[in-house]
């Protein structure tokens, strides 16, 4: 199956469109849909579509399906599938805005409630049990290069974004936090996102007991699978959907660290998850509960191949 994904070109949309494309086991091929002020502006409703028609990116030959995230994909979607004469399966993932009936099959986050799109809590990625397990095999002498006396823990820092300010106290927080608990022997294995300030690894090596801790200063492989592979704990701040849902997969206790701000649509999401014991907050101590391994990629991919199959009579 050849498979184009279309996306506005944020990572967080393009993780979704990947994972569905690996489960599907389709040929991928990644579009950063390209539109010019005042289209992107426009996007998703129909005026950006003419814009869309000019992409030099949208030429045949054209796909068997499309997996569109993010507004700025929307305009591109609905022009391939008018050009087509509506012989290409079209998938959007998360809310489109516009209404699902214009794509062949929405997937949306239970916290974004749409209507007549399918549901799940957590969202999909392109990550599996075996992938971590091996990442964690070829990092362990890296990444964990003694054996801690207590837990080996997993440390998910994301940044400022439009939802949470993400400020240097609440980094100073964390980073006290964390402190608390290397003191006690636990081993921290640390990963920062491209939105983290580099103050904030400041605070952290300030904070933290020597040798306590791996932080990652964006050299060399990066060892975020690894960290995943390797956790007996999981430490997440709360501004990623994605990170949180990412955090949920090795099957092992997650904590999230609030922030301030949010919105009802993230507090719906973290309040989900901490209804069905799948994270507790974390504030200064470990926590331990039993837990499982969480992953919608497969159901969700599982229900687009059915869909399809209905549409082509297969």
């Amino acid at each position: 199956m050849r498979i184009w994904g279309i996306t506005g070109g944020r990572r967080g949309n393009d993780v979704l469109v990947e994972g569905v494309a690996k489960a599907l086991g389709g040929e991928l091929r990644l579009i950063h849909a390209a539109l010019r002020a005042p289209y992107k502006w426009l996007a998703p409703y129909r005026l950006a579509e003419g814009e869309a028609a000019r992409d030099p990116q949208i030429a045949a030959p054209f796909p068997d399906m499309v997996i569109a995230s993010g507004r700025q994909a929307v305009p591109h979607t609905r022009y391939i599938k008018r050009a087509l004469g509506g012989d290409v399966f079209t998938v959007f993932l998360q809310d489109p805005i516009i209404a699902p009936r214009q794509f062949d099959f929405v997937w949306a986050p239970t916290h974004d409630r749409c209507a007549g799109a399918m549901s799940t809590l957590l969202s999909p990625h392109s990550m599996d049990a075996d992938m971590l397990k091996n990442a964690a095999v070829a990092m362990q002498a890296r990444l964990l290069p003694h054996s801690p006396k207590g837990k080996a823990v997993a440390v998910l820092i994301g940044g400022p974004n439009k939802v949470y300010p993400f400020g240097a106290d609440e980094m100073q927080n964390l980073a006290d936090g964390l402190g608390t608990i290397a003191a006690q022997g636990h081993f921290l294995m640390i990963s920062m996102s491209r939105r983290s300030p580099d103050s904030y690894a400041d605070r952290l090596r300030a904070a933290l007991p020597a040798d306590s801790y791996f932080l990652w200063d964006g050299t060399g492989d990066n060892p975020y699978h690894a960290m995943l592979g390797l956790a007996e704990r999981i430490i997440v701040t709360a501004d990623s959907v994605n990170m949180v849902g990412e955090a949920c997969l090795p099957g092992v206790p997650v904590q999230v660290f609030a922030l301030k701000g949010g919105s009802a649509k993230f507090n719906r999401f973290h309040r989900a998850l901490t209804e069905a014991d799948m994270t507790r907050p974390f504030i200064d101590r470990l926590e331990d509960w039993p837990t499982q391994s969480h992953n919608a990629t497969a159901e969700i991919a599982a229900a687009i191949e059915a869909a399809y199959a209905a549409r082509k009579n297969i």
